[in-house]
């Protein structure tokens, strides 16, 4: 169907970089309607233009904007319209999100509104879809909570693509624990979970982690029995060399600029290219493709530092510009633990 408006969700401060994205690539047939933090709707300019599933890779959720429901009831009728006799996926999540993972009674408050969402639409006859993997073209009911009980939910739709976070409202329940070096650790936990990587058995093979210090990401790869070359001038937190002892895996840290390392004493048979330099794109990713020249990397995870609209405004022809030599599908997205930057996964 080809309602008449959109639906946008975003990390907070992101919206003027999803509001500029949005104009700039659909020359205006998408203009904002209804903002709050974290929340675009989109009203479509020309009822015949069809917008993409997925708007912006600043977006982590978007889809059809069917409206704001007082009720569990109004929200079911509304739905029970919109699935017809189509089964459904049911993701319900919080509007508002910190950057650091949503708290565990955050997500009590929603597992319960779910529950009480779930009975109520297979009471209504809707044929509610569970099974994984996901498929493409599996239709996802968004419904969004708000920051107070008295705030109306909101309910939108998407139909899956590849790419799309299988998460509801791309928020995989993974929080920042204490005792890692860094959030680098929550960031690529979070990458694994939206590619589904998470779930690979990873031991035993090598990740090459450029930008490696303190260890956050490196940290997370060890924790799943891969071997892992970090190259970083920065110092490396003890506890990594620790857990590498404690896997009985291999690390390595080179202490030198990416641009000096000698291609020629990289390792082979490479699983996995990570990238976390806090360089900008222009400078990291020639140095990226000269790394993945040498090494091959069956996947990889990019994570591009957008730190001015300049760059943000950029975003497009850096993905494309990794596309060019990275192994196929790329995808980007920003995920829950990203502030100004934006994952870019390969492979």
């Amino acid at each position: 169907m080809n309602a008449p408006f959109r639906f946008t969700t975003c990390r907070a401060g992101s919206e003027p970089a999803l509001k500029r994205d949005i104009a700039a690539h659909f020359s205006g047939e998408l203009t904002p309607a209804f903002m709050k933090p974290q929340f675009i709707t989109w009203k479509l300019r020309h009822p015949d233009f069809v917008p993409p599933g997925s708007l912006s890779h600043f977006a982590r959720v978007s889809g059809i904007s069917i409206g704001l429901c007082k009720s569990v009831p109004e929200l079911v009728e509304q739905a029970r319209q919109c699935a017809g006799r189509r089964p459904v996926r049911l993701h319900v999540f919080p509007r508002v999100t910190d950057e650091d993972g949503v708290p565990a009674a955050d997500w009590q408050r929603v597992d319960a509104l779910t529950a009480d969402i779930s009975r109520a639409l297979q009471q209504a006859g809707v044929l509610l879809e569970t099974r994984l993997p996901f498929a493409t073209g599996d239709l996802v009911l968004d419904v969004i909570v708000g920051e107070t009980a008295d705030e109306p939910l909101f309910l939108g739709c998407h139909q899956h693509q590849p790419g799309m976070h299988t998460q509801p409202g791309g928020l995989p329940r993974i929080t920042l624990p204490e005792d890692v070096p860094s959030r680098a650790w929550l960031k690529l936990e979070q990458a694994l979970a939206w590619r589904g990587w998470d779930k690979m058995d990873a031991r035993g093979h090598t990740t090459v982690d450029l930008g490696c210090a303190p260890g956050g990401a490196t940290y997370a790869m060890l924790q799943r029995g891969m071997n892992v070359l970090g190259i970083d001038t920065g110092e490396m937190d003890p506890r990594v060399d620790k857990l590498a002892q404690e896997k009985r895996a291999r690390f390595e840290h080179w202490r030198a600029p990416v641009g000096r390392v000698h291609l020629d004493d990289l390792p082979q048979d490479i699983a996995l290219l990570l990238c976390d330099i806090n360089l900008s794109p222009p400078q990291v990713i020639p140095e990226i493709r000269r790394i993945q020249s040498a090494v091959q990397a069956r996947r990889m995870i990019l994570t591009l530092k957008l730190n001015s609209p300049a760059l943000e405004d950029r975003a497009h022809e850096f993905i494309e510009a990794i596309r060019s030599f990275a192994p196929q599908p790329v995808f980007a997205t920003q995920l829950a633990g990203n502030r100004r930057e934006i994952c870019v996964t390969a492979g």
